[in-house]
């Protein structure tokens, strides 16, 4: 090839490097909050804490793995990228996909296990562990194909210039369903939370501050379509792929991101009506009833007795 035909030596690594590891800063400053909010007074742990707890995990691991992914060419065209580097990148990037599905699976799994504890109703708790059930086993349907389908990578054999774990039809097909999975498990989560919400004894300042932030993974899903449509015009016939990668990329990680912070809204309200009634909103206030108060006097002249002696 000419060196007049290569393209510039254009890096956008360091870009996607400040993005990923600013949202994972973000999402631990989010779920510390939740902690804290969750072992005072007292220790109350329960399943939707370990299950965000376990997203977090999985998502530091993403963000290891891509920071070493940029420092092996990751975002930079392939024909800058040491041959060697590239097969190291494929094995990276086959593990952070592995890692970011479980993350999102877990988060939204916390979600569901967390509205779990503030609803008796027959019927939505069935659409609680119907959430739980179908994110568990696209979770597990999802790394089962993939490390039986790229089993390559983990000798780290992959290039992306001579290998493909999928085809391009398989790879739609598994981020379409992914989606559909996704938009399931958000609509539910936030339609819930709608009705449960609208019964409450509370402001209505405090009831939209609530709404708003269980509903908050409704914005993963709509990460999610940005995501569809570079899975869409990827060009999966390009040697440069690990260069085409990097938007595709960037919204899942967006997307991990926002579930994350979503699971662990619900749990941060309590500081956020402190600060903003610090700013002088005072619409927290549960609406006084009208109770129906008995007269004492009145009950005396219809001949009832209250506690007299004689």
């Amino acid at each position: 090839m000419d060196s007049g035909e290569l393209p510039a030596d254009d890096n956008k690594g360091p870009m996607l490097l400040a993005t990923v590891h600013s949202l994972h800063a973000l999402v631990v400053v989010v779920y510390l909050i939740r902690l804290w909010s969750r072992l005072r007074p007292k220790f109350a742990l329960t399943a939707a804490d370990y299950t965000i707890t376990a997203a977090l995990v999985a998502k530091y691991v993403s963000v290891v793995l891509t920071t070493t992914a940029v420092s092996h060419g990751f975002g930079r065209h392939a024909v800058y990228v040491d041959p060697s580097d590239l097969a190291v990148l494929g094995t990276q990037l086959f593990f952070i996909f592995i890692a970011g599905s479980i993350a999102t699976g877990f988060a939204r799994i916390s979600i569901a296990c967390l509205l779990l504890q503030v609803t008796t109703s027959r019927r939505w708790r069935i659409g609680m562990w119907s959430t739980i059930v179908v994110q568990a086993l696209f979770m597990i349907i999802y790394c089962a194909v993939q490390l039986a389908q790229c089993h390559s990578a983990i000798s780290k054999n992959i290039n992306i210039k001579q290998t493909q774990c999928f085809t391009p039809a398989q790879v739609s097909s598994f981020s379409y369903a992914s989606m559909g999975i996704s938009m399931f498990s958000d609509l539910v989560c936030a339609i819930i939370p709608a009705f449960l919400i609208r019964s409450l004894s509370r402001s209505l300042v405090e009831k939209i501050l609530t709404f708003t932030l269980l509903a908050s993974c409704l914005l993963a899903s709509l990460l999610g379509v940005a995501k569809i449509y570079f899975t869409v015009t990827f060009d999966f016939a390009s040697t440069d792929g690990y260069y085409l990668m990097v938007d595709k990329f960037l919204w899942s990680r967006l997307e991990e991101a926002m579930i994350m912070i979503a699971a662990c809204a619900p749990l941060i309200r309590v500081p956020i009506e402190r600060a903003l009634k610090r700013l002088g909103f005072s619409g927290f206030k549960a609406p006084a009833r009208e109770l129906n108060v008995v007269s004492l006097g009145s009950s005396a002249k219809d001949g009832g007795e209250w506690g007299s002696e004689g």
